[in-house]
C-alpha cells in the first residue's frame, strides 16, 4: 500500500490487530518497536515519527 491516506477495510484492520497482538506478546523486540508509535499516536504526534524510509544519500561529483 503506497497511499498513506487510503483506509483499510474492517477485516484488514482486524487481521492486523490480531497479528500485532500476538507479535507483541511473543516478541519483546516487536513490542519495543511498536511502543513509540503507540505513544506518539496517543499524543497526536504520529506525523513527527520518522517514516522509516532511508534518507537519500548525497552524490559526490
Amino acid at each position: 500500500m503506497t497511499d498513506p491516506s487510503a483506509s483499510l477495510s474492517f477485516f484488514a484492520r482486524f487481521w492486523l490487530a490480531w497479528l500485532c497482538f500476538w507479535r507483541c506478546l511473543v516478541s519483546g523486540d516487536f513490542a519495543r518497536a511498536v511502543l513509540p508509535a503507540s505513544r506518539a499516536y496517543d499524543a497526536g504526534q504520529l506525523n513527527l515519527l520518522p517514516s522509516g524510509t532511508p534518507s537519500p544519500t548525497p552524490t559526490v561529483e
